[in-house]
């Protein structure tokens, strides 16, 4: 018997509502784990993987490597409160990542495409540094 192209499972349905519940932050695989165990739910670590994929592949979830690191992000894509096309801030002493959006930065990229014929992917580019918090 086959299951149904849109099927659900708890395990499924628990990783997802992490997702939902990061509030537009990006999340690892380790950082999911973390939380469904202290939320009491069992899922392994190949299961999320799985869940992870289809719901890249479903446009659900976004999918993200930054920089040289092996560590991969995901982020729920919240209907009307995310924008693909950002710039990412990213803290090189805690690893936060956050959107960018600024006119400023903007400005800069329609001067590469203008004057160096050059167009820059807004949604890979990333700038690191060190966050608010961090920087106390």
């Amino acid at each position: 018997m086959h299951r149904p192209a849109t099927y659900s499972t708890k395990q499924g349905d628990a990783v997802l509502a992490c997702l939902v519940s990061a509030k537009n932050t990006f999340v690892t695989v380790a950082q999911i784990a973390d939380h469904l165990q202290k939320e009491h739910t069992s899922v392994s670590r190949p299961t999320i993987y799985r869940r992870l994929e289809k719901l890249v592949c479903d446009g659900r979830v976004s999918k993200y490597s930054f920089g040289d690191s092996s560590v991969t992000s995901y982020r729920y894509n919240d209907p009307g409160k995310y924008d693909r096309d950002t710039y990412h801030l990213k803290c090189e002493i805690c690893n936060e990542i956050t959107d960018l959006k600024c006119d400023e930065v903007d400005h800069v990229s329609r001067h590469i495409f203008k004057d160096h014929a050059f167009q820059v992917n807004d949604s890979k580019t990333v700038f690191y540094g060190k966050c608010e918090k961090c920087l106390k």
